[in-house]
């Protein structure tokens, strides 16, 4: 029998809250969203103050990273060099190829994404990488 681990619940949830403490320092007004391995949202928290475009942008950006296993920074990055296709976007409507969503491994293997929205490329990477922290 092969043993895969798992995203829980609330693993996702003390992500979220992680990943908000660190926008609000910078007074950042940004969505997140995790989700687990089969792009399932288990956890979203939106600042009050963030725009409603932010919940889905987050969405999209963890899914991106879970399917594709690869930040969505490399992904935008790899296009723009043409290393990868610029065709990926099409393969699936929750694919959104901005700087923002973060792949989530545990014990090495991808157990699903973080994705931020609502700030600079940068900082979404840095408050979704933020998020990461609390599975430490």
């Amino acid at each position: 029998m092969e043993t895969i681990p798992v995203l829980t619940g609330e693993m996702a949830q003390n992500m979220v809250n992680a990943a908000a403490l660190e926008a609000k320092k910078d007074q950042l007004m940004v969505s997140v969203t995790v989700v687990d391995a089969s792009g399932q949202t288990l956890a979203v928290l939106r600042g009050h103050r963030a725009g409603v475009h932010t919940i889905r942008a987050s969405y999209k950006k963890a899914y991106t990273a879970n399917s594709q296993k690869r930040e969505t920074a490399v992904i935008a990055k790899g296009i723009e060099d043409g290393s990868i296709p610029a065709d990926l976007r099409y393969l699936d409507e929750n694919i959104l190829i901005l700087d923002g969503g973060v792949p989530i491994y545990i014990d090495g293997i991808v157990v699903g994404g973080i994705g931020v929205g609502g700030a600079h490329g940068s900082q979404d990477v840095r408050i979704a990488k933020a998020g990461l922290k609390a599975l430490d």
